[in-house]
């Protein structure tokens, strides 16, 4: 009875997101008087650059205000008792005290130079440099509706498979080579290290550490859970075209790069889904890039990707820090007791697990078997700023 219970819920969850995604263009969350998709230097710098941003405003303060309400729900729920104990932690809200705070780590560091930079080009970049490589597609990158890009996205013409085969040959074999390159070169490191979405998450997370409140732990029940509407996203992102829909109207992304480029965008369902995409990975780090269609179909090719996380596992320790640590939810990093190749397709190589593990070169990202980056004691123990008197409860 409760494998035929999950087959019925998960049926129905499918069929939900797919007549969401079917009728997304019915569904305006926000449509400008006049569409002008047109940008340049001086359009960005004058005050109508506001008015194009309108969008952006209104999602960050729905984002905001349901971030609140869900923080006040979990204090309420907390307070119920030990019935509802299982829906909000006991230390819901502000956290008392401050964690010893860890200095920077250089891969950190990096990562997120490199987020920053690349989010930058993608949206910006080739209205400052003018350089416009329409043809090259990055599976993840920039939103395609934002003409101005240095490169394409390849999720445009995945999504809209009828556009991309109308396309002379030589632009159908460079989007092919292109796309197909960077996965093989880079896999789910470009969702780690290139993804807009996923440098938006790692922001509202360092929100949420900011304001010291309690975020949610996923277990590997929860995980299970959402494995469906990641695999139905994915069907819905190559299969919707033939249904003469747009996945564009359903993609969350696409209220965010267009109208930081100026764009007066109308949005559709994605406007509503990108305060749920902000509003999760506010409690959760990286929440949609459990269920981001475009990181799964990456993931399908995570074995020929020159980047890998290798496990020593005689130094193992089994202390779970790996797990603890990492935004993706992959416990085969912390129970793999064999095989030295621990990379997972859901692995993003975001260095979490490596940054937490407190044993020498007991974890370490490799490109092209090259050791890139290594779990060490020394950076562990010596990485923590000595405590202010009075800066914790003890």
């Amino acid at each position: 009875m409760k494998s035929v219970k999950k087959i019925i819920i998960t049926v129905l969850i499918c069929a939900g997101i797919a007549a969401l995604a079917y009728f997304a263009y019915l569904l305006p969350f926000f449509e400008p008087e006049t569409s002008d998709f047109s940008t340049s230097i001086g359009k960005i710098l004058s005050a109508d650059y506001l008015t194009v941003l309108i969008p952006l405003f209104i999602i960050i303060g729905l984002t905001a205000a349901g971030i609140v309400l869900v923080v006040i729900l979990r204090r309420l729920l907390a307070k119920a008792g030990k019935k509802h104990s299982r829906f909000a932690d006991v230390r819901t809200g502000r956290q008392k005290g401050t964690p010893p705070r860890q200095k920077p780590v250089w891969f950190m560091v990096l990562r997120w130079i490199i987020m920053v930079s690349f989010a930058f080009l993608a949206i910006w970049g080739g209205l400052i440099f003018g350089m416009g490589v329409s043809s090259l597609s990055i599976p993840v990158l920039s939103c395609p509706w934002n003409t101005e890009e240095m490169t394409s996205s390849s999720c445009y013409y995945l999504s809209h498979l009828n556009e991309l085969f109308e396309l002379p040959w030589y632009n159908i074999l460079i989007f092919l080579g292109s796309t197909v390159g960077f996965i093989l070169l880079l896999g789910r490191v470009i969702c780690g290290f290139l993804c807009p979405v996923g440098l938006m998450q790692d922001i509202m997370d360092k929100i949420r550490r900011r304001t010291k409140t309690e975020g949610v732990k996923m277990n590997e029940k929860m995980y299970k859970a959402v494995t469906p509407i990641k695999w139905c996203l994915v069907l819905i992102m190559i299969g919707l075209c033939f249904a003469g829909g747009n996945f564009c109207n359903f993609c969350p992304a696409v209220a965010v790069s267009p109208v930081l480029a100026g764009m007066s965008t109308s949005l559709y369902v994605s406007g509503f889904l990108m305060i749920l995409v902000l509003m999760a990975g506010f409690f959760k780090r990286r929440a949609f890039c459990t269920i981001c269609p475009l990181g799964t179909i990456m993931g399908f090719f995570h074995k020929l990707s020159l980047f890998r996380i290798k496990k020593d596992t005689q130094s193992c320790t089994e202390c779970g820090a790996c797990y603890e640590a990492c935004p993706m939810g992959i416990k085969m990093i912390y129970t793999e007791r064999e095989k030295v190749d621990v990379t997972s397709a859901n692995c993003i190589m975001c260095g979490e697990c490596i940054r937490c593990c407190p044993e020498d070169k007991a974890l370490s990202m490799t490109c092209a078997g090259i050791r890139l980056y290594t779990s060490s004691r020394k950076t562990i123990m010596s990485g923590y700023e000595p405590e202010k008197k009075g800066g914790s409860d003890k």
